[in-house]
Order: C-alpha cells, then structure tokens, then sequence
C-alpha cells in the first residue's frame, strides 16, 4: 500500500488493465485498513442530506455501519464485504474518469489533512475507534429527525482521518462523536422530561 494521499490511495486501488473492471471488494482490499475510513465515509455521508429531516431515514444507513465498525473493534486487518456488495462494481475506465473529476476536490480537502499522530491510526487504536463507530451507529438507529447530523458529522472527519492516516484528525473525530453522544442523551433526557417520564 503506497503512502500518499487520499487521491493517491485511490488511484493505486484502482489500477489495472485499462479492459478490465473494479469491483467494490477489490477497492477495499486494495485500500487496507484505509478502506474501513473509506466505508465509514460512504454510510456516514448520505446522512448529511437532508435525509435525517426524516425520522428513520439515518437507520437505513446505520446497519452496514455497525457492521463495519465491528470488524474494527475485532480487529479485522480490512473490512469483508458481503459478496453481493463486492461484486458490485464499474470499468476501471469509469473509476479513473470519476477520479479525475473528483481530484481537485480531494486536492483542497488534503490540505487539511496530513499524516502524523500515527498511533492514532494503528491497529490497536482502530479496536477503539471501532467501539465508538458502533455506539454512532446505534444512535444513528434512533428514529430521531436533525440530530443524526451530529453522529455523521462526527464518522466523516474519523472517516477521512482513517483514510488519510491523520491521527489529530481521528481524534478530533472521537471528540465529536463524544459530544454527539452527549447531544443524544440531553435529547433523550429533555424529551422523557417534557413527556412526564423523568
């Protein structure tokens, strides 16, 4: 696995014969353990649509999370995919196009990453990283509208600190997903308070 950049990790995931085609699973294995960054990102972001105005639209997304965050909390090397998923794929002439296009927004979104705080980001710090994932996922499961924005917010700058090995990143990411828990149970606690419940 090359070393560089977000940009850079997903240009050597993809890579091939031009004929050929990349499949979902292949991305992931080829990412490593950069590629649970990449799966947190992509169940976390639908999130921040307005989607969560809907209560309940938040869980369609937090089962596949909890799945993945449990793979890192048992410290799976990279994440397994279900083969239905991983067999889901584009030509690799597509991925390169839809990575060109997408490589003067990962050139801005780099400049606020860089690698450093690496224990952050090793194994055992992923076990941890992948306990908090879970308890996100579990408030994501909470049919609550707007403050699933929270929980995502928090998944995607982990997410993009796992992918771009940035352990100040991870870690403000664990800061808001501790604020996002804390939000969860001022909520919780307000509402059993405003029904008589507390």
């Amino acid at each position: 696995m090359n070393a560089g950049g977000i940009a850079d990790a997903l240009e050597h995931a993809v890579d091939g014969p031009a004929d050929g085609r990349v499949t979902l699973g292949e991305l992931i294995a080829r990412l490593e353990s950069r590629g649970y960054g990449m799966l947190l990102f992509l169940f976390a972001a639908p999130n921040l649509t307005p989607g969560p105005s809907i209560p309940g639209f938040s869980t369609i997304f937090a089962l596949p999370l909890a799945v993945i965050a449990a793979q890192m909390a048992l410290g799976v090397s990279h994440p397994r995919l279900p083969g239905f998923l991983a067999r889901l794929g584009v030509s690799r002439v597509r991925a390169r196009s839809i990575l060109s296009h997408l490589r003067p927004m990962l050139a801005r979104v780099e400049k606020l990453f860089a690698e450093r705080w690496p224990v952050w980001c090793g194994p055992a710090a992923r076990r941890w990283i992948g306990l908090v994932a879970i308890l996100q996922a579990g408030l994501l499961l909470l049919p609550l509208p707007v403050l699933p924005l929270i929980p995502s917010l928090a998944l995607i700058v982990l997410s993009l600190g796992l992918v771009a090995r940035d352990g100040r990143a991870v870690a403000v990411g664990l800061v808001l997903c501790a604020a996002a828990s804390a939000a969860f149970v001022a909520a919780l606690v307000l509402g059993a308070a405003a029904l008589g419940l507390a």
